[in-house]
């Protein structure tokens, strides 16, 4: 009996080496993407970059340009153009949906729960976390890259102003504002309008290319005030100091509504949270006093 446990003992890691050998070989056949002029990767996608680099290889060449284009689009409003690929994001779907299905037939191989159904009911689980929990997490970067321009645009519009007003063009105005404005997503952008001028670009459609990539309405208008003054040759200091007013003016009305949006949000923490908590405090008190009073 002995002789067959170190058999199988033998047999079974046997196998896991020729298994992890095999996964070895087929992870060096996959090329190695150069990262030189893309942006870090986060930490927790860097943890499981060699999967995502795999998935992205297989299914990468069969993916269209119809399903790449507003993967495109998706990355450049939340600003992750320069952290993922299209074909990349996919290949993130993919290793996503992969991890979430291994987690959760372990999970059930140490409740020996595996089953048919379970097994099945897990892929659809697996395959709706995996696939979209990438959007969700684009979805919370464009939400926080917003607030931030919209935060700093009234800011780099008064240098921007300044500029202008001290003889500089836009060009020039734009420059001393990614200068001297603050560090963020906006500052980014900015940088990369200049870049585009600076390749040879056209003024309004590298203003426009910004527009479509950060798909805001606050830049959006912006632009095309710039374009439209422009085109007209009207003065851009008025048009620049009303954007920046409105701007301002925005910024205000918006924290004025996330501060009366407040305590609604806190009711229901409140409800769920604290008041059980006072109720069950006070009701032991008054569980005592009974008790001593004799009632009870």
């Amino acid at each position: 009996m002995s002789v067959l446990l170190v058999v199988l003992i033998i047999c079974v890691g046997g196998a896991a080496g020729l298994a992890f050998w095999g996964i070895n070989g087929f992870m060096r056949e996959v090329p190695q993407q150069d990262r030189h002029y893309q942006d870090p990767l986060p930490s927790g996608l860097r943890l499981i970059w060699p999967l995502v680099n795999l998935a992205t290889n297989l299914i990468g060449p069969h993916l269209t340009p119809t399903q790449l284009e507003p993967a495109h689009k998706k990355l450049q409003a939340s600003g992750q153009d320069f952290v993922l690929t299209p074909e990349q994001l996919y290949g993130l779907r993919v290793a996503a949906v992969f991890i979430v299905a291994a987690a959760g037939l372990l999970v059930m191989f140490m409740l020996d729960k595996l089953a048919l159904m379970p097994i099945l009911l897990l892929l659809v689980v697996a395959f709706s976390i995996g696939w979209y929990y990438p959007d969700l997490w684009l979805s919370e970067r464009r939400k926080k890259r917003q607030r931030m321009v919209i935060r700093d645009l009234p800011t780099f519009l008064d240098f921007i102003i300044m500029s202008v007003e001290a003889g500089l063009n836009i060009t020039g105005g734009i420059e001393q504002a990614t200068l001297k404005g603050p560090q963020g997503p906006l500052n980014q952008e900015f940088n990369r309008l200049l870049r585009d001028l600076r390749s040879g670009l056209p003024r309004a459609e590298a203003l426009r290319r910004m527009s479509d990539r950060m798909d805001m309405s606050q830049m959006s208008s912006f632009t095309g005030t710039l374009i439209q003054a422009d085109r007209v040759g009207a003065s851009l200091g008025v048009a620049l100091r009303a954007q920046a007013t409105q701007r301002r003016e925005e910024r205000f009305l918006r924290a004025e509504k996330l501060a009366l949006e407040a305590p609604v949000k806190m009711m229901l923490p409140l409800v769920m949270f604290f008041f059980p908590l006072i109720f069950l405090f006070l009701g032991y008190f008054i569980f005592l006093r009974m008790k001593q009073e004799g009632i009870l």
